[in-house]
């Protein structure tokens, strides 16, 4: 296991390197318009804005994934991300506007946010899969973990930008430096070069028919259907807790809008130590199924002390933990299960897990604003740590998933295409079905 920075850079392509710089840049924008966009509505509109706010646009997302994912494997995926960013940033900019005039109505605030999901709809699954075509199969998991970090040091300095601004700044100004840096990022991923690779059987298919593929793939594979299915659970209870409940709970406190940037900056912090050294080290001393099982219990107890505090410095150093913990999990889980999926279908099912998240993203928002209405943020937000307590043993019992974890790279690679072929079978065009059935 390479521990060394130096090591798992060398040998890396140049257009790795530029991903990393593109990943930077996104990083940092999307820090920044978080803590700015999220601040403005908690600061205009309250706690119940903000529900609804996190609700409906995370509704967007949900419908968009879906229906966006077959173009990371239908088109080059360079230019799908650089596409998406540029689409942010003309919702930035009509954020900033709205600022800049003083207009603030939730309808419009939601529709102008909406872009960006649409954005991000279509940026995520090709910037989740992207690295699986510029390294090869060997060498993913190094770059994976080094993605992770770049995109973790864009969003530590990020939030800590966006708080600023928002604290001492008129809201234009930080939502205008938002859109700002999109276009920048965009500029930067629109210069990766990626190895061609024939796409003329993906552009064969349908549209339709790619988004089946990608949903059936999930399905029909048993562990990947089980992920999903408490993956969403988890994210129900997770999701509320740092991007609903949080704003809430620092404005209450009587903090500035810098508390929030500091505490997503905190997060981003963990997540490049983990990335960037943590888990390799960890990886060294014990097997990936065991990690992943002191993360995820180590995880729920973080969330615990965050839901039962009013101490703003215990919060900072609680979402600290909190990412270097996220971090674990996720390059352990991320790297095997993009392995296991022909380079092929990637993007599109990079997409679903992703859904899956957006979906818990929708989910959790709309159970905390209901539960707002009748209970103290402080009892809401016990409900959501004792509630995401509860999914750690069931993630942790996922039929073969130790198995599956303690898989060599080599042997993972296209694993699910060899064990559940049946998965990636030909599905018969939707055409030509409604014609049979008519």
């Amino acid at each position: 296991m390479n521990t060394s920075l130096k090591q798992r850079m060398h040998g890396l392509p140049a257009g790795f390197r530029l991903l990393m710089l593109s990943d930077v840049l996104s990083g940092l924008a999307m820090g920044a318009g978080y803590v700015s966009i999220s601040w403005w509505v908690v600061t205009m509109g309250g706690a119940s804005d903000m529900a609804w706010f996190s609700t409906l646009t995370a509704l967007v997302m949900l419908v968009a994934l879906p229906l966006t994912a077959p173009l990371g494997d239908r088109f080059p995926k360079n230019r799908v991300i650089a596409f998406g960013i540029v689409l942010a940033m003309l919702s930035g900019l009509a954020l900033a506007t709205m600022a800049w005039f003083n207009f603030y109505q939730l309808a419009w605030v939601v529709a102008s946010e909406s872009m960006a999901m649409l954005a991000w709809a279509i940026v995520i699954p090709s910037m989740l899969s992207i690295a699986s075509e510029l390294v090869p199969a060997n060498r993913l998991s190094d770059a994976l973990s080094l993605q992770k970090s770049s995109q973790s040091i864009g969003n530590l300095i990020g939030p800590v930008i966006g708080g600023g601004l928002m604290a001492f700044m008129p809201a234009w100004l930080a939502l205008g430096s938002y859109a700002v840096l999109l276009a920048i990022a965009s500029v930067g991923a629109s210069r990766i070069r990626i190895p061609p690779r024939s796409r003329e059987h993906i552009q064969a298919e349908s549209f339709i028919d790619q988004i089946r593929v990608g949903l059936r793939i999930r399905w029909r594979i048993p562990l990947e259907r089980s992920w999903a299915f408490w993956g969403l659970i988890t994210m129900t209870a997770y999701m509320p807790m740092v991007a609903t409940l949080l704003p809430i709970k620092l404005h209450q406190l009587g903090l500035p809008a810098f508390w929030l940037g500091a505490c997503e900056a905190a997060a981003s912090a963990g997540l490049l130590i983990g990335s960037l050294w943590l888990t390799h080290r960890l990886l060294q001393y014990c097997s990936r199924p065991r990690a992943r099982a002191l993360a995820l219990i180590a995880l729920a107890a973080v969330f615990m002390v965050v839901a039962l505090t009013d101490r703003p410095y215990l919060l900072l150093t609680m979402f600290a933990v909190e990412g270097v913990l996220l971090s674990i999990t996720m390059l352990i889980g991320q790297t095997h299960r993009t392995l296991a999926v022909p380079e092929a279908y990637r993007a599109r099912v990079s997409a679903i897990n992703v859904l899956v998240a957006k979906l818990g993203g929708m989910l959790g928002p709309a159970l905390a604003g209901v539960l707002l209405h009748n209970w103290s943020l402080d009892t809401a937000y016990l409900f959501f740590a004792v509630f995401h307590l509860l999914t750690v043993a069931p993630m942790l019992l996922l039929p073969g998933v130790n198995h599956f974890l303690s898989l060599s790279h080599d042997e993972v690679k296209d694993w699910y295409l060899h064990r559940y072929p049946e998965a990636f079978e030909p599905v018969s065009p939707a055409g030509d079905k409604l014609r049979q059935s008519i």
